[in-house]
Formats: structure tokens, C-alpha cells, sequence
């Protein structure tokens, strides 16, 4: 069914409310008629003027002026014997007025102009201020300083999203739009609304939407040269950082972190979207996404987005590229530091968990350590939806696979955009290598003003991915027909203890490097997280039931030689009796 506009929806009300007026005012003049007057008797005027008043009511199209010409006609004709003149006249009237109302473009006074300042007009203005705290509600308003700002919106206008079609009619430029769309994402509940937000901005509730969606999927168009891995410079600053804060040379490895976090949806997901799926275990609807992060910097160097909220951490991380090709990213002693909820990997470290953690101080010294470097991620996602807070309560509707798209997209924009504006929040972010090559010149341009690159450490980055992508697909290659040839459980085991192996290392490199001493732990006692006295007890157990197989296994086979002999003992008795009686 085509949707009606409020004009029509105003004309058909006006439509039935005249009607209504006109047919009651004849009932009543009909009623107020003396009955010496009247041919018919005063029940039966007043039953045939309800009943003509009822079936006109009853068959009137509101949507067609003709059929309420004729309609009224006929009931005007029914009451001519009391007045036709008048009756003519109040029908002729309704008429002039839905005429009238139909000739009018619009029928409602329009809402009183806002008179607000346009946002990009009040920080062109902040920006040229010299006043105290300008610059601080500069960054209040679009959650990035005055240069990050700027920048960005030269990166958005080559984008064919951007691209004036018709001169006549240009709209809003690049950096009106990235303001509302930015101002939209720093805010969460009431103040996030569309309506807030365009009178805030000085614009229409339409263009909110509409700007928001334009910069998200320009900024997701971005995602491959600014959501990229850690370069080699970047390598060895995070390495030298986590050596110097845990005081151990082997942690260096572990330069990266990964964690889960819940995106919360304002409104409930429709039906066709499958919003169970969406429930999660804080009793809300959200998406879930996993972000990589330096600890260092906070830069997302991988991420996934894209789950939905009942989706486990360990899943939604699996499919993420490091984890699918992890040789390509991580070189040899690499790893990501992960927490309990991501299980054992060979190419991810946490911390044992805090049931192994109770039964010993070896390991809570050791979870200790590791939580001062992972803690870092938990900074990292505070300090993204600190700057973007509609990833606190996402107002967008789902419902359907399109609505989940478009709310992956703006998720992904979002990290597109703080990765770009770490940049300039304080003084010590180094620059992020980008590929230049994949970006317009306009933008390349744009990065290369900001800080010039060096040409040979972009050669060298691009030799040293080279190399690890060919090692990979080597070590792929000769691997391959081994994995085929086990099983998936043999595969888990592997996993496992390469896993536990890679953490007993960190174990003891730590202890070594603070001079500590294991108190009731030993190297295989800590493979099977348990303390030495659970473990032997453990094996001692483990022995007395193998032994206990053992046992019932001769009993059983005793048993089954026992029964097998006296059968054939019968046998032969028989079959000699037999053969002697025979002879």
C-alpha cells in the first residue's frame, strides 16, 4: 500500500469532519421543525433524517471531492421538503472550503525558523578565536581538534560520494557535513537524536541522516589504508615499551592486544533481522567487535565488526585475519596478548585462570604482570567510545540484513575516524604508516603536509611484507598435507600445548628476570595448572586407574581363555567317546 502524505492525510480528515458537521446540522434543523409543518409525523422524520444521515456517512469517499458533491446532494434532496435553499447554501459552502484546501501548497504554518547558528560556521569561528577554552569546546563539539578536523575533511572531498553533479544546486559542502556527522557520533541517548542533533547543527532532521550515512561510507571506504597493521618502527617502539614496563626482554613479543566489547543498541532489532540473536549476556541488544590495539598508541591495527551481541569473543576473533593467516602478521616469538574468554593459541597469551589462580602465588604473580600491558585495551576501547559516545548506544534502527550494513559501516567509520585524529591528541603520536599509493592525490597530498614520510622506511615496509607473506604461503604449503592427514581433535591438542608451552616460557623468563623463586609450582606441574603436591596427586591417581584397567582387562581375558577351554575340553570328550563307542 503507497504511503499517504500529511497533506492528504489533513485533507481527508478535514473531508470527514465537514461532512460529519454538515449532516448533523441538518438533523438538527429537521428536528426542530414543528410537526404541522412537517408532512410526516415527528418518529418517522426524525428515523428517515438518522437514517439518511447514517447511509450518507456511511458511503462517503473522503478522497473524492465528486462523491461527496453527489452524496450530500442526495441528502440535501432528501430534506428539501424543510429548506433546500439553506441546504444548498451550507453544501455549497463545505465545498468552498475543500476547494480552497486543496488549491493550498501547504496547509499547516511551518515551525518557526530555529535561528541557530550552522555548526562549520561556529567552528570556523572557534578556530580564529583567541579566547580561553575555545579550543576546548572546538574539540567538544566534533571530538578532534581544529588540525585533525581539517585534515580529515580534505581526505573526504576527492571521494566521488562528495562529487558536485549539478552546479545549480551544489548542497552542503564536505566540511558541513563531516561536522554534523562527527557532532551525531559524540553523542549517545536523548542528546544523540536526530531532532537534537539538526537543531544543534542548524539543520534538517533529513540531512542528519543523510550526512551521517555519506561520511560513515566514505570513512569505511578508507578502512584498508588506516586500520592497518603495525609497521616496523611501530614494532619496536610497542616492544621496547612492554619490555621497560614488565622489566622482561621476552614479553617484548607480545606487542599487541586484542579484546571484545558490546556495542548497545538503542532500539530493539525487528523480526526479520532475528533480534535473539542480538541479545547478549548483559540482557541488551548490541553487536559485538573486537579490536587489536597498540599499547602505546591505542591505534587499532586489526579489528572485526560485524557479529551480532550473542556471539562468543573467541568466535568473533577467530575470523579475523590474523588469526586466519597469523604468519603474515606475526614473526617468530610473536604473539597477541589475549584474556581468558579467547582459549589457547599457540599465536595468542592470557593469563591462567582464576580458579588456577587461586591454588597458587606463582600464578597470581604471573596474571599480575601480564594484566599491566593487557590493560591497555581496556584503555583503548574507553578512550574510542570516550570520543565517539554513540558507540555507547548506537540510535539506529535494524531491521533487516541492509540495517545491520549500515550499522557496520558506521561502526567501522568511527574507528576509521579515531584512528586518524590519535594523530594530533598529544605530542608524542608517531606517524602511522599508510600506504599513499591507494589513495587519491588530493589525500596523499594531504598526509604528506601534515608529515613528510621517509620514502626509504616505505620501501622497507613493503619488502618486509613482502618477505613474511612469501614465507607464509611457504610454511602453508609444506604444512598442509601434515594437517590433512591428523585429526581435529589431534589439531586441538597441538593447539593446546603449544599454547601452554609459549606461556611457560614468559613463565619463567619472568621469574628469572625478578629473581623470584616458584614456591609450590614446577614446569609440568604448570602445564596442567595445578600446583606440584595437586599434581602428583593427580598422577598418583591417574596411575592407580590405569592400574585398576589393567586389572580388570587379565580378569577379563582370564575369564574368556577359562570359557573357551572348557568348551573345547567338552568337545573332545564327546567327540572321543563317540569315535571309541564307533570303533
Amino acid at each position: 500500500m503507497p504511503r499517504t502524505s500529511e497533506r492528504e492525510r489533513t485533507l481527508r480528515t478535514t473531508r470527514t469532519a465537514l461532512l460529519r458537521a454538515f449532516l448533523l446540522g441538518r438533523s438538527l434543523a429537521w428536528d426542530g421543525l414543528n410537526s404541522d409543518v412537517l408532512p410526516l409525523d415527528s418518529a418517522q422524520s426524525n428515523s428517515s433524517s438518522q437514517s439518511s444521515s447514517l447511509t450518507s456517512s456511511d458511503g462517503w469517499d473522503t478522497d473524492s471531492t465528486s462523491s461527496s458533491m453527489d452524496m450530500s446532494s442526495s441528502g440535501a434532496a432528501s430534506s428539501m421538503i424543510v429548506s433546500s435553499d439553506s441546504a444548498m447554501d451550507d453544501f455549497e459552502f463545505v465545498i468552498r472550503i475543500l476547494q480552497q484546501l486543496e488549491s493550498r501548497r501547504v496547509l499547516n504554518e511551518r515551525r518557526t525558523p530555529r535561528g541557530m547558528e550552522r555548526l562549520v560556521d561556529r567552528l570556523h569561528r572557534l578556530q580564529t578565536s583567541t579566547a580561553v577554552g575555545d579550543a576546548v569546546f572546538y574539540r567538544h563539539l566534533v571530538r578532534m581538534k581544529p588540525d585533525a578536523f581539517v585534515t580529515i575533511v580534505k581526505l573526504l572531498e576527492p571521494h566521488e560520494m562528495f562529487a558536485v553533479k549539478d552546479p545549480r544546486r551544489a548542497g552542503a559542502s564536505v566540511a558541513e557535513q563531516a561536522a554534523v556527522a562527527f557532532y551525531w557520533m559524540g553523542r549517545y541517548g536523548n542528546g544523540g537524536g536526530v531532532v537534537d542533533v539538526a537543531f544543534v547543527c542548524g539543520c534538517a532532521e533529513g540531512s542528519v541522516v543523510k550526512y551521517v550515512g555519506s561520511v560513515c561510507k566514505v570513512l569505511y571506504d578508507m578502512r584498508d589504508q588506516t586500520l592497518c597493521w603495525a609497521s616496523n618502527e611501530e614494532k619496536e617502539i610497542a616492544k621496547a615499551w612492554v619490555a621497560a614496563q614488565l622489566e622482561c626482554v621476552d614479553f617484548s613479543g607480545g606487542y599487541s592486544m586484542v579484546d571484545g566489547s558490546l556495542v548497545p543498541l538503542a532500539f530493539k532489532p525487528g523480526k526479520k533481522a532475528y533480534h535473539r540473536e542480538y541479545f547478549d549476556r548483559k540482557s541488551q541488544y548490541s553487536l559485538n567487535i573486537q579490536l587489536v590495539v597498540l599499547p602505546t598508541t591505542y591505534r587499532v591495527i586489526d579489528y572485526v565488526v560485524g557479529y551480532k551481541g550473542a556471539t562468543q569473543d573467541s568466535r568473533a576473533f577467530a575470523a579475523s585475519d590474523i588469526m586466519k593467516r597469523p604468519g603474515i602478521y606475526l614473526e617468530a616469538g610473536e604473539f597477541v596478548w589475549a584474556d581468558g574468554g579467547y582459549g589457547l593459541s599457540e599465536h595468542t597469551c592470557g593469563p591462567y585462570d582464576h580458579v588456577v589462580a587461586a591454588k597458587s602465588r606463582d600464578f597470581r604473580r604471573f596474571n599480575y604482570t601480564v594484566s599491566k600491558v593487557r590493560v591497555r585495551s581496556e584503555h583503548a576501547f574507553g578512550y574510542l567510545k570516550g570520543r565517539f559516545q554513540c558507540l555507547r548506544g548506537l540510535r539506529q534502527l535494524v531491521r533487516d540484513e541492509v540495517d545491520h550494513d549500515r550499522i557496520t559501516t558506521t561502526i567501522v567509520g568511527a574507528l576509521v575516524a579515531h584512528n586518524l585524529a590519535l594523530r594530533w591528541d598529544r605530542v608524542e603520536e608517531r606517524r602511522t604508516f599508510i600506504d599513499l599509493s591507494m589513495l587519491s592525490e588530493e589525500a596523499a597530498k594531504a598526509w604528506e603536509d601534515l608529515d613528510q614520510g621517509n620514502t626509504d622506511q616505505t620501501a622497507l615496509e613493503r619488502e618486509a611484507w613482502t618477505r613474511r607473506v612469501n614465507a607464509y604461503e611457504a610454511r602453508a604449503s609444506a604444512t598442509r598435507d601434515r594437517l590433512q592427514s591428523q585429526s581435529q581433535t589431534q589439531r586441538d591438542q597441538d593447539r593446546r600445548l603449544g599454547a601452554k608451552a609459549v606461556r611457560e616460557k614468559l613463565h619463567k623468563a619472568l621469574f628469572t628476570a625478578k629473581d623470584w623463586e616458584f614456591e609450590d609450582t614446577t614446569e609440568q606441574s604448570r602445564l596442567h595448572d595445578r600446583t606440584e603436591a595437586e599434581y602428583q596427586r593427580w598422577l598418583a591417581k591417574k596411575a592407580e586407574a590405569a592400574a585398576n584397567r589393567r586389572a580388570l582387562r587379565q580378569q577379563q581375558a582370564r575369564g574368556r581363555g577359562r570359557g573357551r577351554g572348557q568348551v573345547r575340553g567338552r568337545g573332545r570328550g564327546r567327540g572321543g567317546t563317540g569315535a571309541a563307542g564307533a570303533s
